[in-house]
C-alpha cells in the first residue's frame, strides 16, 4: 500500500525551531495533513522522543524514532531506529560527542524538552546545531550495535549537504527537498539511491501535505516494513 510521510521534523528542542513545534502540535498537524508516518529528528539529540513515542499511541500513525546528526565533516545525516529503546540508548552514547559550547538563548531561543502536555520540563544547555565530534565513520561504528537506517540529509541544498560523499560512500538513502529538479537528480546520478522527500520543518505549517513526492510503497504500516523498504527494496 501507499503511505504518506514526513521523516524530518524538528521539535522545540532544536535551535531555531518555532515555539509551536511541540509534540502535540506536530502530531495534530501531521494528522490534519493526512500523513501516515512521521519522524521527529532534532539536531544531535533524541531527548524529546520518549514523549513523542507515547503520544503516537493515540494516533493511527507510524512514529519512527530519529535524529539529525551533524558529523565532523560538516554535513548532516538522518538516522532512524527500529525502536524507542535503541534510540534512547543511542542518545546516551551520542551525548559524549556533543561539543559543550555556549548556547545564546537571546539569539536562538531556548532548546526545550517538554512533557506529554507540552509543558517545559527542562532545557538543553549546549548548542545542538554545532557539529558533533563524530566523523561519518565514527558514527557508523557507534551505530553498529543498533538496527538503524542512515540517510544523507537535504543533499540538494548548498549547505550541510553530503552530496560529494554520496556515490563514494553510499548510505541507506538520500533526502531531497521538493525543490530538487530532475536535472539535479540526473547530474548527480541520484536515481540509483533510495530517495525520500521531507520538509525539514522548523515551523508547524512547513510539515508536508500528502503528495506524489512524499509517498512510500510498503507491505504494511509497520517499522519492520519501513526498514525492509530500504534494506531490501
Amino acid at each position: 500500500m501507499k503511505y504518506y510521510y514526513d521523516l524530518h521534523i524538528h521539535s522545540v528542542l532544536s535551535p531555531c525551531a518555532d515555539t509551536l513545534m511541540t509534540p502535540n502540535n506536530i502530531f495534530n498537524m501531521a494528522n490534519l495533513k493526512g500523513l501516515n508516518m512521521i519522524a521527529v529528528t532534532d539536531h544531535n539529540s533524541l531527548k524529546q522522543l520518549a514523549v513523542c513515542n507515547e503520544l503516537s499511541k493515540s494516533y493511527d500513525m507510524l512514529f519512527i524514532p530519529g535524529v539529525e546528526i551533524s558529523v565532523k565533516e560538516g554535513f548532516h545525516v538522518l538516522c532512524y531506529f527500529m525502536n524507542i529503546r535503541d534510540a534512547l540508548q543511542f542518545d546516551r552514547e551520542l551525548e559524549c560527542f556533543i561539543e559543550q559550547t555556549h548556547y545564546d538563548t537571546d539569539i536562538y531561543g531556548e532548546q526545550e524538552i517538554v512533557d506529554i502536555y507540552d509543558e517545559v520540563v527542562a532545557t538543553y544547555p549546549f548548542h545542538l546545531s554545532n557539529p558533533t565530534q563524530l566523523t561519518l565513520d565514527d558514527l557508523k561504528e557507534v551505530l553498529n550495535p543498533y538496527k538503524h537506517l542512515l540517510i544523507y540529509a537535504h543533499v540538494d541544498r548548498p549547505s550541510y549537504s553530503g552530496i560529494s560523499n554520496i556515490n563514494k560512500d553510499p548510505l541507506d538513502g538520500i533526502e531531497l527537498t521538493h525543490h530538487a529538479s530532475p536535472e539535479f537528480i540526473k547530474n548527480h546520478h541520484l536515481s540509483k539511491h533510495h530517495i525520500v522527500y521531507n520538509s525539514d520543518a522548523h515551523q508547524i505549517t512547513d510539515i508536508l501535505e500528502k503528495s506524489n513526492l512524499n509517498q512510500m510503497e510498503l507491505e504494511s504500516l509497520t517499522i519492520e516494513a519501513f526498514f525492509k523498504h530500504f534494506k531490501n527494496g
